[in-house]
């Protein structure tokens, strides 16, 4: 049975629709927000909310695990061993598979989906001549990032100690050669100002390239400042000092 899509003014009438044309309790269904869709504003035409109801596969061993929890009463305890049933691999890879298929179906996406698991992870490859939409604009992965963490909500706890890992063809190229660009442009409007300037907060990996890609500019110099997630790749007249705690990242 193929998943279905449904619309609405807004995700709860799009749920509404999705229940009565299924025979479906709300509680019941399975699904992926494809987009919560706007009421509109400024001359801009309202959009529809557009929801993707995961059906059961028949070729899945099993039942595949539920986007959210079941609520309502009167709904039994499952046993043990329908709880590890349901937190077998073959399961696992059955649901992503349909997660990221209704997904690609909803945008006319050809993408495929590889799965490498592991002792250390479960990690989920995009591959495909669409595979650049989830990069984002920019390269920047919002998309690609918004997919993982419905997949790391649906079936993360399932696989622990293991993480999921959703990957995508092309993306740390793209995100390279995205920050190398930006580095660049950062460091021409420095040289013109004489101003320093401060990049959005990166991995240690992302200001490695940063310090790289300017390293041998000779009226440029980098450092990094900020503690944990909110580090920030200064851009900065090679003139004076940097201040304290600014450190180049091991460049």
């Amino acid at each position: 049975m193929k998943d279905r899509l449904f619309t609405g003014q807004d995700v709860e009438e799009a749920l509404a629709s999705a229940a009565a044309s299924l025979g479906l309790p709300l509680r019941d269904l399975r699904y992926v927000v494809l987009d919560p869709g706007s009421a509109g504003a400024r001359g801009l035409k309202p959009t529809p909310a557009r929801i993707a109801v995961l059906l059961h596969d028949p070729a899945a061993r099993g039942p595949v695990a539920p986007l959210r929890p079941s609520g309502g009463g009167g709904v039994a305890e499952r046993p043990p061993e329908a709880e590890r049933e349901e937190r077998e691999e073959p399961d696992v890879r059955a649901g992503v598979r349909s997660i990221v298929r209704a997904v690609a179906e909803a945008g006319g996406l050809d993408v495929e989906v590889d799965i490498d698991e592991s002792a250390d992870a479960f990690v989920v490859l995009l591959r495909g001549k669409d595979a650049s939409f989830f990069h984002g604009e920019d390269a920047r992965g919002d998309v690609l990032y918004a997919l993982e963490h419905i997949l790391q909500r649906t079936y993360g706890e399932g696989l622990r100690p293991r993480p999921l890992r959703l990957r995508c063809e092309g993306f740390r190229e793209a995100r390279d050669a995205a920050l190398a660009k930006e580095a660049r442009q950062l460091a021409a409007e420095v040289r013109d100002s004489g101003q320093a300037l401060q990049m959005e907060p990166l991995n240690s990996y992302e200001r490695r390239i940063v310090h790289m890609v300017l390293q041998d500019e000779p009226d440029i110099r980098t450092y990094s400042v900020g503690e944990g997630m909110d580090r920030r790749v200064t851009i900065a007249p090679k003139e004076g000092d940097a201040p304290v705690g600014g450190e180049t990242d091991g460049r």
